[in-house]
């Protein structure tokens, strides 16, 4: 193009210099041909440089439409994405967010921009917000991928589990957080069934004996950092049996059933009841500061089991035995006070039944 200017600035030249030239004497013929070539020339030249400046125009339109198709593809991918996808500035203010996110947080799309991301985390969970701003405030770089499971916190309505993986990104210098937020509520909830059928007995919906296995070592280590006393008891109905077979066993579960009902408000909130299996039942008495409330509770649970149970109809009547061991006096692991509190049980029921007895050497008290 410098050349063409050139050419242009030269015939300008010369054509000033034809008018010069004009007003003092006759045309010069030959300068004037000189002159009308090189206009030629310049005029093609022209001409060419148009149609290359079209082609490249051209082009120009035709790339810029093909980053508006690619803008337009990203932006249906997503907004299309199963999962919520947000994108903040280094600040934790939010500047752009999918159709997937604003149904979690129930938020119209255009009014998550400029808001900090932080407010939709839960209060314990944004430390974890924080060390991840802090460590992309140290360095220039692309930090590793971070994931974490979270609840998110909508607008209105109930909290969202989810899981959040964080990566980072520099453009043109400034820094960017992408967050992916996948909802995990069906996750959530299918391990929480597990963990019912693993640790929680089916009929009563009492804790079972694989929740005990992991209880009772927590409880008795906690005590003997405190120096608190814990009671484990084995309660055996009497006569269970004679019921379960003569009336059949769908009255036998709805007899335990409202039999684990009475127990359990017997107790105190830090107290666990446990099916250990059949008419048997386990429990943890905890954080005692002396023995003589163990026997309390069991006589409020002998008590409350003192009036009938209707059952289809009927009133039936049952009773309990109980054995009791003490930590650390009759044991101080699990396997032991089990064994004890239930040698304890035996004695109760030789001594009579629907009564209960410690753990003692050589005899139960």
């Amino acid at each position: 193009m410098n050349t063409l200017f050139d050419r242009i600035d030269a015939v300008q030249q010369q054509a000033l210099l034809l008018q010069e030239r004009a007003s003092a004497s006759p045309i010069n013929a030959e300068l004037l041909a000189v002159a009308l070539d090189n206009l030629t020339l310049v005029i093609e030249e022209l001409r060419t440089a148009h149609e290359e400046m079209m082609l490249q125009n051209q082009a120009l339109a035709d790339y810029r439409q093909q980053l508006e198709t690619e803008r337009q593809r990203y932006q249906d991918l997503f907004n299309l994405a199963p999962d919520g996808y947000l994108v903040s500035d280094a600040k934790g203010m939010i500047q752009a967010g999918n159709v997937a996110i604003t149904a979690l947080l129930r938020l119209p799309q255009e009014s998550l921009v400029a808001k900090p991301m932080v407010l939709f985390l839960p209060i314990e969970h944004r430390r974890a917000f924080y060390a991840v701003l802090a460590q992309l405030g140290r360095t220039t770089q692309a930090l590793p991928t971070k994931t974490w499971e979270t609840k998110l916190l909508p607008r209105q309505g109930a909290a969202v589990d989810v899981a959040i993986t964080v990566s980072t990104s520099h453009e043109n210098g400034e820094a960017r957080l992408h967050w992916l937020v996948r909802d995990i509520t069906e996750k959530k909830q299918a391990e929480a069934e597990m963990r019912r059928q693993a640790f929680y007995d089916p009929l009563t919906g009492l804790p079972n004996r694989a929740f005990l296995d992991t209880y009772l070592p927590k409880v008795l280590a906690q005590a003997d950092r405190q120096q608190t006393q814990v009671a484990v008891a084995f309660l055996d109905l009497d006569q269970f049996k004679t019921i379960n077979d003569s009336l059949g066993h769908g009255v036998g579960d709805q007899l335990l059933h409202q039999v684990a009902q009475r127990l359990a408000h017997c107790l105190r909130g830090e107290d666990l009841l446990v099916r250990w299996g059949g008419d048997e039942f386990i429990l943890v008495l905890s954080q005692l500061a002396a023995a003589e409330s163990v026997g309390r509770t069991c006589d409020r649970i002998l008590a409350s089991l003192q009036p009938a149970f209707a059952i289809d109809g009927q009133p039936l009547h049952i009773g309990t035995s109980i054995g009791i061991a003490l930590f650390p006096q009759h044991g101080t692991d699990p396997t032991t006070l089990l064994r004890h509190a239930d040698q304890a049980l035996y004695q109760a029921k030789n001594q009579g039944r629907n009564t209960y007895r410690f753990y003692s050497d050589g005899y139960c008290a």
